[in-house]
């Protein structure tokens, strides 16, 4: 597949360039020219109902950010210094706890709209709004937990269970105090309904919540294989909290985004990759097996994607046997236009005559 042949036999480099030139995933004149993310909203919109109407996730659900790297000039754009891409797009993703993406809103700069408290809490409402009053479980950090969000989420049949900022509103003075000191493995808590605020002293100490677990210390081990107690919220945080670092982690092995000045290809192709892992997520679900790796499952995408016979060992094969690419373009084409390069004509927009 990676002859140099393949290339030329699926198409040349300037119909490739041209393609590339041209591509994008808006409908020309958008509804709302003041939306930022409107070249790219209904590629985004799509994939979302995608990804959430073939898959049904477990109780577990974690919320976290992920970047895209983007140092050009950008409104929206971010800075993140314990990211890998420390600068660029930044994306909030609700995932399953190994790595399924099932949400994802791109941060497109500072709005004044708010209706539940405060932003951070709309953001998570819209995110968990296909899956709130179902029993789900959701893991966040100290970014978006507060004792107002546990509150709301819980009266939607969602528990909550993560770290917590020591000035969040609401908090319990008891437990946040400075003067409360605590020793090596001890833990205090406060309870108001069914809401905990633990803080629990390990190394350092940590502020936590949760409705879903009582501050119970259990043993666990680490990565030594050394057993150690922890409070039980805080183990089924560290177990569960991982979801999106594993979908980053696969998508970067193979990943599509180039360098480019037009940051919506960049997002297009970012969401290309989302949906290739998540459709090897699914076969592998499927499939149960543990044999089939991530990079075999795209290379057999492409191959179909391209037509390519299965028999072909050896990109030479391509040069020897002229009648291969004769045979091929008699093939029936795919009347989708997402997997073709027939040439079609585009209709104007709406309104717009020449």
């Amino acid at each position: 597949m990676y002859y140099h042949p393949i290339f030329n036999y699926t198409m040349s480099g300037r119909k490739f360039e041209k393609i590339l030139r041209c591509f994008n995933s808006s409908e020309g004149i958008s509804i709302n020219p003041c939306d930022r993310l409107h070249k790219v909203s209904t590629l985004v919109d799509i994939l979302k109902n995608k990804f959430q109407s073939n898959f049904s996730p477990y109780e577990a659900l974690s919320l976290n950010e992920s970047m895209l790297l983007w140092r050009g000039r950008l409104l929206f754009r971010q800075y993140i210094k314990n990211k890998k891409n420390k600068y660029g797009i930044k994306f909030f993703e609700l995932c399953t706890p190994d790595g399924y993406v099932l949400n994802t809103e791109i941060y497109k700069g500072k709005t004044d709209q708010v209706s539940n408290g405060s932003k951070i809490n709309d953001l998570v409402i819209r995110l968990m709004k296909p899956y709130l009053n179902k029993g789900h479980h959701l893991y966040m950090d100290n970014f978006y937990n507060s004792v107002d969000l546990s509150n709301i989420l819980y009266k939607k049949k969602t528990h909550t269970t993560g770290t917590l900022r020591s000035n969040r509103k609401k908090n319990p003075k008891s437990i946040t105090t400075k003067t409360l000191k605590l020793k090596f493995g001890q833990h205090v808590f406060a309870k108001k309904g069914p809401i905990y605020v633990i803080r629990w002293r390990d190394k350092r100490e940590v502020l936590s919540i949760t409705t879903g677990h009582k501050p119970e210390m259990v043993s666990v081990k680490n990565k030594y294989g050394q057993q150690k107690m922890k409070p039980k919220h805080i183990a089924e945080y560290n177990l569960n909290m991982s979801g999106i670092d594993r979908s980053d982690q696969m998508i970067s092995y193979y990943s599509s985004p180039r360098k480019t000045i037009r940051w919506y290809k960049k997002v297009i192709f970012h969401f290309l990759d989302i949906s290739v892992w998540n459709a090897y997520y699914l076969y592998k679900k499927s499939l149960s097996t543990s044999n089939y790796r991530f990079i075999d499952f795209r290379e057999a995408i492409i191959q179909k994607l391209i037509y390519l016979p299965e028999n072909i060992i050896h990109g030479n094969q391509l040069i020897k046997n002229k009648n291969i690419r004769r045979n091929m373009n008699n093939l029936p084409r795919p009347t989708s236009p997402i997997l073709g390069h027939m040439q079609e004509k585009i209709p104007h927009p709406p309104g717009i005559t020449i």
